[in-house]
């Protein structure tokens, strides 16, 4: 499974509580279009937002940039935060819902 992660450090948390329903959105929209296999968005305390999204081949991982991959500079454009983020093959993964009957 192919991952894409993406760190964005807004200055408050207040910032990031604005922001996110435009990053849930948005990604939330791809989910069908480009086959994810799972999406992941976090808030933290210090204003920052992670989000990790999974892929079950290089071809949806690439149709996801094509599609949705400026979603950051979109962002940009509207909000003030500080971005970082990485594409990587998920090594270890658990869901203890998965499981639940």
């Amino acid at each position: 499974m192919l991952s894409k992660t993406y760190h964005l450090k807004f200055p408050s948390l207040d910032a990031a509580q604005i922001a996110a329903p435009f990053v849930t959105e948005t990604l939330g929209n791809a989910i069908p279009e480009c086959r994810l296999s799972g999406l992941t968005v976090l808030i933290s305390k210090e204003g920052d937002i992670s989000v990790n999204l999974f892929f079950p081949t290089v071809a949806d991982l690439k149709n996801f940039e094509k599609k949705h991959g400026g979603f950051v500079d979109m962002m940009k454009k509207t909000f003030l935060f500080k971005s970082t983020g990485f594409d990587g093959v998920c090594i270890f993964s658990f869901d203890g819902n998965e499981n639940a009957a």
